[in-house]
């Protein structure tokens, strides 16, 4: 994700520390949607990372395919400023970059 983000893969540890204030912050907003049992699956999360950084995340699987976006504010008017990350889960166990 820190990767996806332009942050650069050895920052995933700084991403990690975002995500959980995220959490800890707005915690009786997701309590409902995380269960911590499965901490950072996407499924989980696409909505954390959403919120937290203001993208739409767009995770792809042959199970199934879903889109977050933040809970917290609107999308920007001009559609053009979307920042969209897309992610697929393959091999049962990992996500990969999507380019679309």
């Amino acid at each position: 994700m820190a990767a996806l983000l332009g942050m650069g893969e050895e920052l995933w540890s700084l991403v990690h520390n975002h995500l959980l204030k995220e959490l800890t912050s707005w915690s009786k907003e997701y309590i409902n949607l995380v269960t911590m049992d499965k901490w950072m699956n996407i499924t989980d999360m696409g909505y954390v990372i959403a919120s937290r950084y203001n993208v739409i995340v767009v995770s792809f699987s042959r199970q199934q395919s879903m889109t977050f976006f933040s809970l917290k504010s609107q999308p920007p008017p001009d559609s053009s400023v979307h920042r969209v990350i897309c992610i697929g889960h393959v091999y049962e166990n990992h996500f990969v970059q999507v380019l679309l």
